[in-house]
């Protein structure tokens, strides 16, 4: 059986994030994904009330 989709969709993710970097990755991602919903509003509801260094440490032990 061959490699799966997501798995496919994560190691391209990877290769991404490591030839152009977070901000590259997700530019180029942003150029083919038109998105749904209210973005913005999403994100204000997701991350109310937490700093900025609450998001990063969160997302420093995700990785771990």
């Amino acid at each position: 059986m061959g490699t799966t989709l997501p798995e496919i969709k994560i190691k391209g993710w990877i290769a991404l994030i490591k030839e152009l970097g977070y901000a590259g990755a997700t530019k180029f991602i942003l150029l083919y994904e038109q998105g749904e919903g209210e973005y913005t509003e999403q994100r204000r509801e997701l991350f109310k009330g937490k700093s900025v260094k609450v998001i990063v440490d969160e997302m420093k032990e995700k990785r771990e």
